[in-house]
């Protein structure tokens, strides 16, 4: 297993990061590969399967800094505040991981809920693809499959704006309020700086996964990325795909 240093990217970036480290993972030219990053600035990831137009607030968004990408995974679109929210990634063999979807959730958010428990803080895994926090979310992740590899990545939310993630989301009226549902570990009396966060997580994916080597992410990795960014991330037949 590798770890690959933690970084602050546009949303064009990150996401392109992601889907480097699967494409060169299914060809084994890379191993077993995690990592940490945040959104700088902050951003909307739309659900592949989502249509922009009914996810979220385009004014706001541009009124307010916010970036958006489509995302190469499913399930629904997640605010990533810039200044309260960490997020994940692993790209690992489908032999590793359980052939059900969902024990295949549970098994990857393996590492973020004993990170936590290191922290003292007892998350617990809500299907399909949640970690809850005293009966409210405080995590949503996402995975796609491609060449046996499987990635999956999502949030940890520790002092994410409640309040801005509702203006920059369309809530289905099926849906009950974020306010309800959401939480921050912040707001659970959890205030860890990220980077005694990010320490905690790295020992829990060390617990589930084994030992593991730091790196920093390499030139071919950054150049496939920086074009995936640049030809699919930042376009609009991408972004606007559905």
């Amino acid at each position: 297993m590798r770890y690959i240093e933690y970084r602050e990217d546009n949303g064009h970036l990150s996401m392109g990061i992601d889907e480097a480290l699967l494409i060169l993972r299914g060809q084994n030219k890379i191993e077993d590969t995690f990592r940490f990053y945040s959104f700088n600035p902050s951003c909307v990831s739309i659900g592949y399967f989502q249509r922009i137009d009914f996810s979220i607030d385009l004014d706001f968004c541009k009124n307010n800094n916010i970036d958006y990408v489509r995302r190469i995974t499913g399930g629904g679109n997640v605010f990533h505040d810039k200044f309260g929210e960490i997020t994940y990634s692993i790209i690992i063999s489908e032999k590793k991981a359980p052939d059900n979807i969902l024990e295949s959730f549970e098994f990857l958010y393996g590492g973020i809920i004993s990170g936590l428990k290191k922290l003292n803080i007892k998350a617990e895994f809500k299907p399909l693809n949640d970690l809850i926090l005293n009966s409210k979310k405080i995590s949503g992740s996402a995975q796609t499959r491609r060449n046996g590899t499987i990635l999956q990545h999502g949030t940890i939310i520790y002092d994410t704006s409640i309040d801005t993630m509702e203006k920059a989301l369309k809530i289905s009226e099926k849906k009950i309020e974020i306010q309800n549902r959401v939480t921050t570990l912040n707001k659970e009396s959890y205030k860890y700086k990220k980077e005694i966060l990010i320490n905690a997580l790295k020992e829990g994916f060390k617990d589930i996964f084994g030992s593991f080597e730091e790196s920093i992410i390499s030139k071919e990795e950054l150049l496939i990325a920086t074009n995936l960014a640049n030809e699919k991330y930042s376009s609009e037949n991408w972004n606007y795909l559905r």
